[in-house]
Parts: structure tokens; sequence; C-alpha cells
């Protein structure tokens, strides 16, 4: 049993990367290993049609992975289940803390009008009113967040006008160095006329729509003029870096190893107005999911 489970947990290992890194290309084919988008509440799967839950809050805290991740990078280490959501469950009362798990090799924008519909479902059927919502996004996460705020907006879903709040923890809103790298590099590649150094450079180009979305921040379908943030709703942004002396160099090449914190706050992006946002030197990517500072910044915000 023990084997089986861990066999389990590393094939969705597998999916998750295999889907971040050629998604949109499986979706197509209709290939297993393409991610479905899935509500988890408890670490079971949530009908979002009929969600039955023993105690259904009036407030829903939605916690959504980035790139390559599961809902599991959330929790803190050998505490499964134990997350930013779940604390500020209890700490709040009347809540219900939920991951969503998706195909993050899709475009951001797809993702997001089927992330807005699906909130709607979700909140057309909560056993008791919905009264506010939550949305705590890790990297692509929370760009994930910005493209579904959009089009709920935009299709005059209700949750769109609630009490909302928003959390964008290490999310490249003006892109990732390394998107932004991988598209540069591929792009010179196939221009040198040697074949042998042309298949590196096709190779490195065979990557998602979701990872090009992520080289400019892309989250609306293209065409579509560049939207501010959701009117109404409380916007906050966290920052990582690599080391904790601030001004070290590291941390102004590499950030928190793939985003800036000029991008993770969003600084070119015209007409913003984040509620407010804190950087947290010595905090890396990955580790900004599941940390006792970030844990503790986001309570001072919400509760």
């Amino acid at each position: 049993m023990v084997f089986s489970v861990s066999a389990g947990k590393i094939q969705q290992h597998i999916s998750a990367i295999a889907s971040g890194f050629l998604g949109d290309w499986l979706e197509a084919r209709g290939n297993g290993l393409a991610v479905p988008m899935t509500l988890f509440a408890g670490g079971k799967v949530l009908n979002a049609g009929h969600p039955e839950l023993a105690e259904p809050g009036s407030t829903l805290c939605l916690s959504l992975h980035g790139l390559m991740e599961l809902e599991s990078v959330w929790d803190f280490p050998g505490r499964d289940e134990e997350h930013y959501g779940s604390q500020l469950a209890q700490t709040l009362g009347d809540t219900t803390a939920l991951k969503l798990r998706f195909n993050s090799g899709r475009p951001i924008y797809r993702n997001g009008q089927d992330l807005a519909d699906l909130i709607e479902r979700l909140v057309m059927n909560w056993p008791v009113p919905v009264k506010r919502l939550i949305f705590l996004g890790h990297s692509m996460g929370g760009l994930l967040i910005r493209s579904a705020c959009y089009y709920g907006s935009a299709k005059g879903h209700s949750w769109a006008g609630k009490s909302l709040d928003c959390v964008y923890i290490g999310s490249p809103h003006d892109g990732s160095w390394l998107a932004i790298g991988a598209h540069k590099a591929a792009s010179q590649l196939n221009k040198v006329p040697r074949d042998y150094v042309k298949v590196v450079g096709e190779v490195i180009d065979l990557r998602s729509e979701g990872i090009r979305n992520l080289s400019r921040g892309e989250v609306f379908e293209p065409g579509t003029e560049e939207q501010p943030l959701l009117s109404g709703a409380r916007h906050f942004a966290v920052s990582g870096a690599i080391m904790r002396a601030e001004r070290h160099l590291v941390n102004a090449w590499f950030g928190d190893a793939l985003v800036h914190r000029s991008s993770a706050h969003g600084a070119r992006r015209k007409g913003w107005e984040l509620t407010a946002k804190a950087s947290f030197p010595g905090v890396d990517h990955v580790r900004l999911a599941h940390h006792p500072m970030v844990s503790k910044q986001i309570q001072e915000w919400l509760v």
C-alpha cells in the first residue's frame, strides 16, 4: 500500500511537469498526462456542481499553484494539508480552504476563462451564501487569478462582485527572466545556419503556451488590451530573493531564482494600485509557497 501511494504521487508529479512543458500539446491530443482543472478540499476532489462538505464556510479561500507544480506545493514540509489557506480558515472561522490543480501548459487566458466559469458554478451551488473570496496564487497561479478576475467580470459572474482578496506570491507580472531567456535563446539559435545548432534552438522552442505567456506576463486572449486589476477587490503582492542581503548581486541578477522583485510587484504595469506589497530576502521562489514569514504576512493582511 505504501509503495502504491508513493508511485501515485510520483506519477502525479511527472504529469504536472509534462503538462507544464507540453500541456497544450498533450491536451490537443487527448493524452492522459494533460492535467484536468480540479478542485480539492481537505485533499479530496470537490465537485463544483454539487459540493459536499461537513461544515461549508461563507468565505472560500482558493490556492492556485504555479508552472509544473501540484497543489501539494502549498503544504508545509512534513505537515500534509497544512498551508496558508488552512491556517487562514482556522484563524478567520466560517472559512473553507480549497486548492486548485490545473494544466499549467495551457494558455493562461484559457485557464482563466475556465476558472472564472468554475468559480461561478461553485459559488452558485455552495451550500451556504458565499460572502467573501480569497485567492492565493503562487507564480503562474497569480497570473491565473488576474485572468480569471478579468473574465469573471467581463462575463458578469456574481462572484466577481463579492468581497474579494487577491494575493500574488512570486508571480511574474512583467515576465520571468528564465522564460524570457529561453525565448531569446531559441530565437537566436534558430537563426544559426548549422543544422545541429538549429536543432538545439528548436528543442528549446518546444515549450507550451503557458511557458511562453510567462515571458511577458500575458494573461489575456491575444488582441485584448491591457486590463487593470479588478476594481473593488484588494490586491497584495509578495516577492522573494535568493540571498538575505537585499542588495546582493545574486538577487539583482536572479531575484527569487525565477522572478525579480520588480516583476512580482508589477512595476511595469500601467495603472496598477496594489493594496500592499512585501518582500522576503532569503526566501526563494518555491519556498514562498510555504514559508512561516509569508504566512504571517498574509494573516496580517487578511485577518
